[in-house]
């Protein structure tokens, strides 16, 4: 009888539980998260301009352009001063996510008026395109230190990490149902 691959139902269950912590962790460190949030961004920036060095070294000499060795040195300098001056970074990194949840509010009210003959929760979706725009419009004009950024991540992981706890049941549930219908047949039914 093959194993079914829904039987790891508790490796759902507990990246759920270690969201739900981090996300925890997030709201009651909030700019402890936007800071580690910075450093990734700029350890990542960093490392992909070493990667661009390294490949333009290991490409053949005709087929080299200075200009993706420039972009990676340009990355790797980019990187190192994200790293330096995380506080710039961390406004930079709020605006930046203000002005993604713009468009995306934006985008929000278009579609509930667009498709207002065909959606019948339309006005639900202009409701939730206005409260982004409000939500941006906070974030990029807030003169701190930019927490809510990390609370709108923490509030992601935190939703995240209950659907995967209640997956990993439905998970385990259907891994059971499975099994018992196996059990239960006979071996003549098989192929």
């Amino acid at each position: 009888m093959p194993k079914p691959m829904i039987r790891k139902w508790w490796v759902a269950l507990i990246q759920g539980i270690v969201l739900i912590i981090l996300s925890i962790y997030i709201f009651n460190n909030p700019l402890n998260a936007l800071k580690g949030i910075s450093v990734w961004i700029g350890i990542l920036i960093f490392l992909t301009g070493i990667m661009g060095i390294i490949s333009w070294l290991a490409t053949d000499r005709n087929a080299r352009e200075y200009s993706g060795l420039l972009w990676s040195i340009l990355s790797i300098v980019f990187g190192i001063v994200m790293l330096l001056n995380l506080f710039t970074t961390t406004k930079i990194i709020t605006i930046l996510f203000g002005l993604w949840m713009v468009f995306l509010g934006l985008h929000f009210i278009e579609s509930g008026i667009v498709f207002k003959k065909h959606q019948p929760f339309r006005w639900a979706t202009v409701i939730a395109g206005v409260l982004c725009i409000i939500a941006a419009v906070v974030l990029i004009f807030d003169l701190g230190t930019g927490i809510g950024v990390s609370l709108f991540i923490g509030v992601q992981i935190l939703l995240a990490g209950i659907a995967l706890v209640i997956f990993s049941f439905a998970k385990k549930e259907l891994g059971n149902r499975i099994l018992d219908r196996a059990r239960n047949m006979s071996p003549e039914t098989y192929p």
